[in-house]
């Protein structure tokens, strides 16, 4: 009697061996567009925060009819909001917090590092900077505060 042969399962070493090689230079290539991406959408929302927390604190000093601070930090990626000599540090963002959610963004401020920024009780405030934001692999956004109290992105440096 002759036994039956069955047709071999499954995949020999050679055929796992190509498809794990094609796998990682795939990977090799995606990867590092990923984390760019990642950065770039970080610092996005880095952009966007501003000019939220500048609106609250333009509300605070209308509604409040108090005078309402902030105060840019060293490198103008960190400020720190104050309603009446009290800090809201849901408005705020300390050293600490950029270095954790946005390690890779710098800014720089027209007029020098620290300013000042105070809401009087109509809206208004007493300078306005701009402020150039800057992410690792190069893209950049304006942000100019207006005396109004309003922040405008400028999409035209937007790259």
């Amino acid at each position: 009697m002759r036994a039956e042969s069955r047709p071999l399962r499954g995949f020999t070493l050679i055929e796992m061996m190509v498809t794990i090689a094609i796998a990682a230079i795939l990977g090799i290539m995606v990867v590092p567009n990923l984390i760019n991406m990642v950065d770039s959408g970080k610092t996005s929302v880095l952009v966007n925060k501003f000019p939220q927390d500048v609106a609250w604190a333009r509300n605070q000093a209308v509604t409040t009819q108090q005078p309402v601070v902030i105060t840019l930090g060293p490198t103008a990626c960190t400020w720190s909001t104050s309603v009446g000599g009290t800090v809201s540090a849901e408005h705020s963002l300390t050293a600490a917090q950029l270095n954790a959610t946005y390690p890779n963004v710098t800014c720089t401020t027209s007029g020098g590092n620290s300013q000042t920024l105070t809401f009087d009780s109509q809206g208004f405030i007493n300078t306005a900077p701009t402020i150039t934001v800057t992410a690792r692999q190069g893209q950049t956004w304006t942000l100019q505060v207006l005396a109004s109290g309003s922040v405008i992105l400028n999409a035209n440096t937007a790259s």
